[in-house]
């Protein structure tokens, strides 16, 4: 699974073939996108939402693809094969499609509500 490198605080797009079939995933919602923060004395850094929900999309899908960020919202695109629907993930609902699942690991990662979108035909393949 990529993980997530860091250039200047920031998190850069990554990109693996996979022989399976690839669903891109819209992810909207206000500050979703934010950047890390450097901390100017210290030089730590803070992650920023954008991180965060790289970071949580990694637990329930292999990231394929990670487009760039904007504050209120990206593109990624993940392993079909990979994006589990189900499991221990801050969602209450016994069967839940791979966005709704999504959407509740984020939303508990970062505290934004996000809304999850699996344009089109690509839907079937990971609800």
């Amino acid at each position: 699974m990529p993980g997530i490198n860091r250039i200047h605080g920031g998190v850069t797009a990554e990109f693996l073939l996979s022989a399976y079939q690839q669903t891109f995933i819209k992810i909207t919602g206000t500050n979703i996108g934010t950047a890390d923060s450097v901390d100017g004395t210290t030089g730590a850094i803070t992650d920023g939402n954008f991180a965060k929900s790289i970071r949580a999309i990694q637990t329930i899908a292999t990231t394929s693809w990670i487009g760039p960020r904007h504050n209120d919202g990206f593109v990624i695109m993940v392993d079909g094969a990979t994006a589990q629907p189900t499991g221990p993930a801050y969602d209450t609902d016994a069967t839940p499609t791979f966005a709704e699942r999504l959407k509740a690991v984020l939303d508990a990662a970062t505290g934004v509500t996000t809304t999850v979108v699996v344009p089109g035909m690509l839907a079937a393949n990971v609800s």
